[in-house]
């Protein structure tokens, strides 16, 4: 994995206006110390293959938001997304004549989606020439992405261990749009240029051999008439997500992101159904194999006191659902521990006290936790 990179600030010579400039080391920060917006064109030329007949046009497309001496890329970005989307499209249609609408759309998504372009601005080097004001915009978190994506060994289709920061997206849509308009709109052309930075493209073939882990788990489960529930929480800047079939727990996983976390616990859970050969070696009952007989007696109290011995927060309750008249309510109640910063959120049979809902919410995270070996 490469050295990670600082940022370097340097003025340009007509104006003392600081202009930030991510990717410079100390073998490099001598040469993009000198660099103005000049040289930043020409080399984002040179890696578009591609020579411009109104710069400016390119200009706007590497200029931030934050620097307020020109325009930025917003309006370019705007445009740089819909032309994208469509060159893609008409692209797909050509190349599947046969494939059904869902699919292509699966398609199209895939190589537009901010995972897909912010891993392309990287590959390619496009983040170092975008001219900021803004110290921080391509600091810590696009560090940490660029470090990420330099030790990918392998196309990344959906998702990936960190959040892509949408701004690395947005200079490739705004790049993208700079070439359209240069061009008299001539998507063709645009795409001609713009095709060379996405390659490669996410085709079917791929998608098919990684295919969206959700949607896999949803198919699996509904072949063996299970039912699936992924269920999210959010702990201070992570996401976590547990996979429960049929009531038992199988997998959970945790990102920046609710979607990545989504993502991570399916593919988590996929492996593990994939292991068993069968979703009812591990699910063999229906209610989750729980029910009144099996429930255990003092089960709140024994979850605390194991929570204590194994040194994880403390359970959480939480009444889900209230029903009836108020001479025969009943309680459902679910509880949430954390085990190794990863959620695992149960709900119980319903009851007609909260205490008994909450008794049985810990008898079936008792029942869970052991199921997954964690006891």
């Amino acid at each position: 994995m490469s050295k990670r990179q600082r940022t370097t600030s340097h003025r340009t010579p007509s104006n003392n206006k600081i202009i930030y400039t991510y990717g410079a080391d100390s073998m490099t920060s001598s040469i993009l110390c000198t660099m103005n917006i000049q040289d930043s064109v020409a080399a984002v030329e040179s890696i578009l293959g591609y020579t411009f007949k109104d710069k400016t046009l390119l200009e706007e497309a590497l200029t931030h938001s934050s620097y307020t001496e020109s325009q930025s890329y917003q309006r370019l970005e705007f445009l740089g997304d819909a032309a994208l989307g469509n060159a893609i499209s008409s692209f797909l249609y050509m190349a599947y004549p046969d494939l059904d609408p869902g699919r292509l759309s699966l398609l199209r998504a895939a190589n537009i989606s901010t995972e897909k372009l912010a891993r392309v601005a990287v590959q390619h080097g496009l983040h170092k020439y975008v001219r900021n004001n803004a110290a921080d915009m391509l600091s810590d978190k696009v560090r940490e992405f660029v470090d990420v994506v330099e030790g990918e060994q392998e196309m990344v289709v959906h998702g990936g261990q960190i959040k892509a920061p949408k701004v690395l997206a947005d200079i490739v849509e705004s790049v993208a749009a700079a070439v359209y308009v240069d061009s008299g709109f001539n998507l063709h052309k645009m795409w001609e240029v713009i095709r060379e930075l996405l390659e490669p493209i996410i085709m079917l073939n791929v998608l098919e051999k990684k295919p969206q882990p959700i949607t896999m788990l949803f198919e699996l489960c509904q072949k063996d008439a299970k039912h699936l529930e992924i269920k999210h929480c959010r702990k201070g800047n992570r996401n976590s997500a547990s996979v429960f079939v049929d009531g038992i727990f199988i997998a959970s996983g945790s990102s920046e992101t609710k979607e990545n976390a989504k993502l991570h616990a399916a593919e988590a859970a996929l492996s593990k159904l994939t292991r068993s050969n069968s979703i009812s070696a591990i699910v063999p009952y229906g209610n989750g194999g729980l029910n009144k007989a099996t429930e255990i007696e003092g089960a709140k109290q024994k979850l605390h006191e194991l929570c204590n011995k194994k040194r994880w927060p403390k359970a959480t309750y939480k009444v889900k659902s209230e029903q009836g008249p108020a001479h025969d309510r009943r309680y459902t109640s679910s509880v949430e521990i954390d085990v190794s910063n990863n959620a695992f959120i149960v709900t119980g049979e319903e009851r007609s006290r909260v205490k008994d809902a909450e008794n049985s919410a810990a008898s079936v995270m008792f029942c869970a936790l052991q199921r997954y070996g964690l006891i």
